[in-house]
């Protein structure tokens, strides 16, 4: 489709430019008619290069209001990682992105602001909150299963009456008898309107709620948001379908991609039936499939698809990589022996030329990703960790305490222009944080507690370089180059609190997610005992080795050097410098400029021409920074 006397940014970007080397399936799906299209978009799929074209090319074609555009995402990277693809068309103004929460938060502030009402405050404990209702059975444990418990019926919008018997007819146990359940229930939320205090449950019930009883709002909510797109749609709970519905008028603007395949999160209230049923909104959607994976390699999806087919679910998804490395399958002895092997496989993954955040361990259960991490440490290999101690805390203590917008820009330089505070100080870390809060809210009142909502809902918290052990739920929407799977066996997946088939239908959807995160090697693990318990491979598993592996030291000669540090390569260096460079003017993440593996696959390859940087990176990127990016390669090299 072309139009006539497109309108174009400052760069040259049109509507027909934004398409540029996008597949036959990608561009049905951005250039889609106006109203409600539902893109089938399966793992790798590019569903982040085909939502922000989407937006683009709407803007451009003169087809939406970019001002009136709200995108809606899972995560704060996500969000993130939108908005810095957007930039790159330079577009005459900008959507509105953000999670389901942020975006909730900023309309009952709204709402609360317009008619003079104060603020509430985001719980900042709510394990102490919990444990005041329940009294003395707060000492018999149960606390966190609790809160998920009434996390759970907020995100099914159940009144505590209701929730003990829906939660048990959900097959979810409840964790005190009926009875007392519904009392202590009862009394968290009482507890919370009394202390002025909400969590983040609240923001969308009250959004939900308000527009239900004042059609007004729901009025407002529509003429802001013309435009709506949402991401991961297939992860919806029925409370975040409300508010989606909220947000809609009845013939709505909608684009939503989600992949039924990776539908993770039922036991957090998401069902996976509303992603089918969207469609039936109020008109005919269009529907677009995207099958081709651009992430990983064929050997990597016929693994990940056959693990779905054993549970006889079936995923439409094909490799457009050449052929890859073989997926090693890892028989361990017990705990003790994978984790050895990890350390190693591990070591030997980074001493190939990979950086540590090229490098990910993925597991079913927190506890055996913690037994990964300390064995990592202890052999000095750098984890990357989101948690935060004491200290961070503190900072968040002190920066929520503040009573204004003047007194949060001083508390910001004190501590960001002494010179008496580094990068690694949680003070520092808070105190940038406040200062790209005032920079996102320049108009309007805010204080310290405005600032611990959006810190909690809206802020992209960056983490420092290293190997990352996370869990399958934890790894959904992110990717490496090298992977292990660690732990896919019985007892653990299927995990062996699933007994419904449902259940167990999710925990092969699990399966396919944590494997489909690797792009170029992939290392499946298993033991033989856990915990002193027999386990053996996970049904899910389309094949398994019949034998521990051994391996065999390597020479002292190899590890000698194996322990030296590498000298970087000066080209590397000088891309690295650039990229910050570049972060810092555009007010984004590194990682949104070049990927740590884009850069290393320049550093490979030397470019020379835009052509050639289109090939490592995207034809967007390369018509704005391969002049610059050849000039720099240039002049380290000497060309």
């Amino acid at each position: 489709m072309t139009f006539l006397h497109q309108p174009q940014t400052e760069s040259g970007h049109t509507a027909d430019s934004v398409l540029a080397g996008l597949d036959t399936q990608q561009r049905e799906a951005v250039t889609a008619p106006v109203g409600i299209v539902v893109v089938r978009a399966g793992a790798g799929s590019g569903k982040t290069t085909v939502l922000t074209r989407r937006i683009a090319w709407r803007t451009l074609s003169g087809t939406a209001d970019i001002e009136k555009t709200l995108a809606i995402t899972f995560t704060r990277q996500a969000a993130t990682e939108m908005r810095t693809r957007l930039a790159r068309f330079e577009l005459d103004g900008r959507p509105t992105i953000g999670t389901f929460h942020a975006i909730a938060r900023r309309l009952m502030l709204q709402n609360l602001e317009d008619r003079n009402k104060r603020a509430p405050v985001i719980v900042n404990n709510r394990s102490s909150l919990m444990s005041s209702c329940m009294g003395d059975d707060a000492k018999h444990g149960g606390v966190i299963d609790m809160l998920s418990a009434i996390d759970w019926a907020h995100a099914h919008m159940i009144a505590p009456d209701a929730a003990a018997s829906a939660l048990a007819s959900a097959g979810i146990k409840v964790p005190l008898p009926a009875l007392r359940f519904t009392e202590v229930f009862k009394t968290y939320e009482q507890t919370k309107r009394k202390r002025g205090v909400i969590d983040l449950n609240d923001f969308m019930t009250s959004v939900v709620n308000e527009a239900t009883r004042e059609p007004r709002f729901a009025e407002s909510i529509r003429f802001q948001y013309r435009h709506v797109s949402v991401d991961e749609a297939q992860d919806m709970n029925p409370l975040q379908y409300a508010f989606l519905k909220v947000l809609l008028p009845a013939n709505p603007d909608v684009f939503l991609v989600g992949d039924p395949n990776q539908a993770i999160y039922g036991f957090n209230g998401a069902d996976k039936d509303l992603f089918d049923s969207l469609p039936g909104f109020s008109t005919g959607a269009n529907v677009v499939s995207l099958p081709s994976n651009y992430r990983c390699t064929p050997e990597i999806v016929k693994i990940a698809v056959d693990s779905l087919a054993k549970d006889g679910q079936v995923a439409d998804a094909v490799s457009q990589r050449p052929s890859g490395a073989v997926v090693r399958l890892e028989r361990c002895a017990t705990e003790a022996a994978e984790q050895q092997l990890i350390t190693k496989l591990v070591t030997r993954a980074h001493s190939s030329d990979r950086s540590w955040s090229d490098i990910s361990v993925l597991v079913r259960i927190n506890t055996v990703a913690d037994g990964i991490r300390d064995q990592l440490i202890a052999a000095g290999i750098p984890v990357r960790s989101s948690r935060r101690g004491g200290a961070w805390a503190r900072a968040v203590a002190a920066a929520t305490s503040l009573t204004g917008r003047d007194d949060l820009a001083t508390w910001a330089a004190d501590i960001l222009d002494t010179g008496e505070y580094t990068p690694d100080d949680a003070d520092f870390q808070i105190a940038k944080l406040v200062r790209d809060f005032l920079d996102a809210h320049r108009s309007g009142g805010v204080d310290g507690r405005t600032f611990g909502s959006w810190l909690v809902t809206s802020a992209d918290i960056t983490e420092t370089d290293g190997v990352e052990v996370l869990t399958f739920h934890a790894a959904k929407g992110r990717e490496w180059s090298y992977v292990i799977v660690a732990g896919m066996e019985k007892g653990l997946l299927p995990h062996r609190s699933a007994r419904t088939g449902a259940a167990r239908s999710e925990e092969a959807r699990l399966a396919y997610v944590a494997l489909t995160r690797a792009a170029d090697e992939l290392v499946v693990t298993w033991t033989d005992q856990r915990n002193t318990k027999s386990s053996g491979p996970s049904p899910f598993l389309p094949s398994v080795t019949t034998s521990v592996p051994v391996i065999d030291a390597p020479p002292e000669e190899l590890r000698r050097i194996a322990r030296q540090r590498p000298q970087q390569d000066p080209l590397e260096v000088a891309l690295e410098e650039w990229r910050q460079q570049k972060a810092r003017i555009g007010r984004m993440e590194p990682n949104g400029i070049l990927t740590t593996s884009q850069i290393r696959n320049i550093v490979r390859d030397k470019p020379t021409t835009e052509e050639a940087i289109t090939d490592i990176t995207d034809i967007i990127f390369a018509r704005r920074y391969a002049a610059e990016l050849i000039a720099t390669i240039d002049s380290v090299l000497g060309r």
